[in-house]
């Protein structure tokens, strides 16, 4: 009986292994953002500034387009606390009404899919502000000491990465120190992008009344988003190394009954 070349067994056995056992590797896109606000004060020129936190309020949200959503809000007081979480993102937030601080971070890390996904969180505390020991106006340093990073990166089957933070504080419903859309976005494949802020202490003068009661609003948020429209299909690390023993072993089976049949 004659054998038949090992080249024709050893290119079945490939394209065998390829059909049976190759599976799917996914591309990544990816956004994170973080904010911290810290050192939130209220110096008059004169007198004696006093603040009394009066509320607490986070809610945090995150959502993919497989269909999944939480959205969770809370009004614990002093503290408040939210966490939402999702396939592909999550969204943490915290505040503190008595230390005028805020944590928050967002993220979305799209892979396996054509899919996307966005996390959001918002938290706001609140408070009134009497400045005493005088008559008439006098100006008030509000400031600030807010911390934020945001990072985007697309792979070549990545649509979309944004990351974006923004914070506000308000005297009787007047902006006084604020940063809207802070952000890095970016729609094309093979990108990357970024942001930061501070740790830097941002201030301005505002002139209030003594013995007037004012309101005090804070907000902070973070977002995050990221899509991709392509999946991309090649053997993974395990497919390879299954490939490469079975070829090992075909030849040396081939080589035996070569060897065999010669004798």
């Amino acid at each position: 009986m004659k054998i038949k070349s090992p080249r024709v067994f050893l290119r079945l056995l490939l394209f065998a292994l390829v059909l049976g056992v190759s599976s799917t590797a996914y591309a990544d896109t990816i956004a994170f953002t973080t904010f911290t606000l810290n050192g939130v004060q209220f110096n008059p020129a004169t007198g004696t500034a006093v603040f009394t936190p009066t509320g607490a309020t986070t809610r945090a949200q995150a959502q993919n387009s497989l269909g999944e959503i939480q959205d969770l809000t809370t009004n614990t007081f002093p503290i408040s606390q939210a966490t939402a979480v999702v396939t592909f993102a999550n969204a943490s937030i915290s505040i503190s009404a008595n230390n005028l601080t805020g944590n928050a971070t967002s993220s979305a890390s799209v892979g396996g899919c054509v899919c996307s996904a966005s996390s959001f969180e918002q938290g706001i505390f609140t408070g009134t502000l009497v400045i005493l020991g005088g008559e008439g106006p006098v100006d008030v340093t509000f400031s600030i000491m807010p911390f934020a990073t945001g990072q985007v990166s697309t792979d070549q089957f990545g649509t979309f990465a944004f990351s974006e933070i923004s914070y506000n504080l308000l005297v009787n419903g007047q902006s006084v120190l604020s940063q809207d859309q802070m952000l890095s976005e970016v729609r094309a494949p093979n990108q990357t992008g970024g942001f930061s802020l501070g740790p830097v202490t941002i201030s301005h003068v505002f002139s209030l009344q003594f013995g007037a009661v004012n309101t005090i609003e804070l907000r902070i948020s973070a977002v995050a988003a990221a899509g991709t429209n392509e999946v991309n299909e090649v053997p993974e690390p395990a497919t390879m190394v299954l490939l490469v023993s079975g070829l090992g072993f075909m030849t040396g089976v081939l080589k035996r009954r070569r060897k065999t049949h010669e004798q």
